[in-house]
C-alpha cells in the first residue's frame, strides 16, 4: 500500500441547513442537506484534488449513511481500504452558521460508528504511508484514545511521520487539565503541528506547544492575518488573502492539506534540506492559504475546492 498521507478520525455527514430557505417563525431544520464531514474526511478529499494519495482510517456504520460516505471518499479519489465498518450508527453533526459564516455544531454521535475504533483495529498496514494525521479529537473517550496511541506506535513502527491538527474543542472536554495532559502526550511524538490561535488559547499559548512538542515544525493560523512556520527552517509568515467567509467549515483541515501537500512535493521530512528550506516553508503558507480561501467561499468543507489549477501549478515550483 503506498500512500502520502493517512489521517485518523472521525468520519461524518454534516447536516446543513439552508437558513435562506426557512419562513418568519419556521424553527430549524425546515430544509436540509447532507455533505462530507469530519476533519480526516476533509482533509483526505482537499489533499487528493491536489493529486496526493490520501487514506482515512476512521469508523462508519454498516448502514445506508455509512455505504454513501464509503462511495463518496472513493468517487474523490480517497482510499478507503483501512474504513472501519461496525455495527453502529453513523456520526452526524448538525451545523448551522452565523452572519460571518463561522459554524455552530450539534453532534449526534452518541454510541456511532465514529467512536468505535479500538486498539485492537488498528493493524500494520495503517503504518505503511509517509505521513500519518491525528486530531486532538479522538483524545476525548478512553477507547479512542488506546486507539490513537496504538496507531502512533504504529506509524513509529512504519517509519511514517506523525502530523497533529490541534483541533482544539475545549467546551467538549470535561476537564481543561485532561485535555491539556492528553494533547500533551500526543504532541510530543509530532514531527508537525497545525494549530489556529483560538487552539493554542485553549492549551495554554505558544510557549506551552514549544515545550510539549520540541521536536516538531509548527504550522501557526492566524485566522484573517497571517500564518507562520516555526521550525528548523527558521521562523517564516505569509499573509492571509483577503476572503468573503461564506461558511468556515473545514478551512483548517484544507489549509493543512494544502501546506502538507508542498512538503510531500519537495519530499520534505525531518533531517530533510527541504525541510530546513525557509522557502519550502513559505510556500507551504502560500498554498495553504490558498486551499483555505477556497474552503470558506462555499457552504460545505469541500465544496469550494474546485478549480485547484494555480494550487497545482505552485506545487510544481
Amino acid at each position: 500500500m503506498s500512500l502520502d498521507v493517512v489521517s485518523f478520525g472521525e468520519i461524518l455527514w454534516d447536516i446543513y441547513e439552508n437558513p435562506k430557505s426557512r419562513q418568519k417563525g419556521e424553527p430549524i431544520g425546515s430544509e436540509l442537506h447532507r455533505m462530507l464531514g469530519g476533519a480526516p474526511a476533509n482533509f483526505a478529499v482537499a489533499l487528493a484534488r491536489l493529486g496526493k494519495k490520501a487514506a482515512v482510517i476512521g469508523g462508519v456504520g454498516r448502514d445506508a449513511f455509512g455505504d454513501a460516505m464509503v462511495a463518496h471518499l472513493e468517487r474523490e479519489h480517497v482510499d478507503t481500504r483501512l474504513v472501519l465498518r461496525y455495527p453502529a450508527r453513523t456520526g452526524l453533526t448538525f451545523i448551522t452558521r452565523d452572519e460571518r459564516g463561522e459554524p455552530n455544531f450539534l453532534f449526534y454521535r452518541d454510541r456511532t460508528a465514529d467512536m468505535a475504533p479500538r486498539a485492537k483495529d488498528i493493524t500494520p498496514a495503517m503504518g505503511k504511508t509517509k505521513w500519518v494525521l491525528f486530531g486532538t479529537s479522538t483524545l476525548m473517550e478512553a477507547g479512542l484514545q488506546g486507539a490513537t496511541h496504538k496507531l502512533v506506535q504504529t506509524a513509529r513502527k512504519g517509519r511514517a511521520h506523525i502530523a497533529v491538527d490541534l483541533n482544539v474543542r475545549a467546551h467538549l472536554w470535561k476537564s481543561a487539565s485532561k485535555m491539556r495532559k492528553n494533547i500533551a502526550e500526543l504532541v510530543a511524538h509530532a514531527d508537525l503541528v497545525k494549530a489556529s490561535a483560538a487552539d493554542l488559547a485553549c492549551v495554554g499559548g505558544l510557549r506551552w506547544l514549544r515545550a510539549k512538542a520540541p521536536s516538531a515544525t509548527l504550522l501557526l493560523t492566524g485566522g484573517a492575518l497571517s500564518a507562520r512556520a516555526i521550525g528548523p527552517h527558521g521562523d517564516v509568515e505569509a499573509r492571509t488573502p483577503a476572503a468573503k467567509c461564506v461558511d468556515a467549515t473545514g478551512a483548517g483541515d484544507a489549509f493543512l492539506a494544502g501546506a502538507l501537500a508542498v512538503l510531500l512535493t519537495h519530499q520534505a521530512t525531518p533531517g530533510t534540506r527541504a525541510w530546513k528550506s525557509p522557502q519550502v516553508f513559505v510556500s507551504a503558507l502560500t498554498v495553504g492559504h490558498l486551499l483555505g480561501k477556497k474552503a470558506i467561499s462555499a457552504v460545505g468543507a469541500t465544496t469550494g475546492l474546485v478549480d485547484l489549477g494555480e494550487a497545482k501549478r505552485l506545487l510544481k515550483r
